[in-house]
């Protein structure tokens, strides 16, 4: 890809143009970014990451992949300034919930739209990507854009029947990942932690045991059998999770992402 435009300059935006900066993928000139509003935010990013801010989606016009990161509820008219700069480009949106076929009637059927949910650590190069394309993406257009997706963590294609659960749990999971850990800090504090080296040990411990599952190749419940010994202090803690009916919130946590996930499908591409 040698210019991107991307439309919406909120968290998700700033984290994919930190990876691909980073990752060297493209001179940071070359990426385009137009907001809404907030023409301080664009010089914000452009003082952070050497972008270009664009005044209009005009810019559009002579780039080869444009980012679709506006919130849900933006898409629908968004699209529609859009349609008039766009030719050959590739549409590869993040909105959660807006699937391929609306996106393509938004733009008069353009033909080469991707469905992806990346997650906050592609700001690292630890992204989770899901991605989703449809046949009428040739395949050197979908590799180079994987390609590009793959500098900045793990890509994995599906089904587009299955996004909206992988936006549940992958998109939404840094945030819950957060909230337990919240709980947790929470909790070392009370025990006499100060919370800053509460959370070093915290950060690592997630890091250490996400390693751990990867080059082991191990599920998460049988490496939580590993380190529940009998009468043990973890044994003790999940004990108390287990009473409290921490798992089966934590699977309904997930089930309700996925059903908004699909709920702001319908609302935000409802014509009419």
């Amino acid at each position: 890809m040698k210019r991107l435009f991307i439309l919406g300059a909120g968290s998700m935006a700033e984290s994919f143009i930190k990876g691909i900066v980073e990752e060297g993928v493209i001179d940071p000139r070359d990426i385009f970014v137009c907001n809404r509003s907030r023409r301080e935010r664009l010089l914000e990013l452009s003082e952070w990451y050497g972008i270009t801010p664009a005044d209009s989606m005009a810019r559009a016009a002579d780039t080869d992949l444009v980012i679709l990161a506006v919130k849900p509820y933006d898409m629908m008219e968004a699209l529609k300034q859009l349609r008039p700069y766009l030719s050959n480009q590739v549409l590869l949106s993040f909105a959660a919930g807006i699937p391929i076929d609306a996106i393509r009637r938004a733009t008069g059927g353009h033909p080469y739209v991707i469905r992806t949910m990346p997650n906050v650590p592609v700001a690292v190069m630890q992204g989770a990507i899901a991605l989703s394309a449809p046949p009428t993406v040739p395949r050197d257009k979908l590799r180079r854009v994987v390609e590009m997706l793959a500098g900045l963590g793990q890509v994995v294609e599906i089904e587009e029947g299955l996004m909206d659960a992988a936006t549940a749990f992958s998109g939404s999971g840094p945030g819950f990942i957060s909230y337990l850990l919240e709980a947790m800090e929470q909790a070392a504090v009370e025990l006499g932690f100060a919370p800053e080296l509460a959370r070093r040990l915290l950060v690592q411990t997630v890091i250490g045991t996400a390693h751990v599952l990867r080059e082991w190749d191990l599920s998460p419940s049988e490496l939580r059998r590993r380190v529940t010994s009998p009468n043990g202090t973890t044994h003790a803690g999940v004990e108390v999770m287990q009473s409290r009916g921490v798992y089966e919130a934590i699977v309904e946590a997930v089930r309700r992402a996925a059903v908004r996930a699909e709920e702001m499908g319908r609302e935000y591409t409802r014509e009419g």
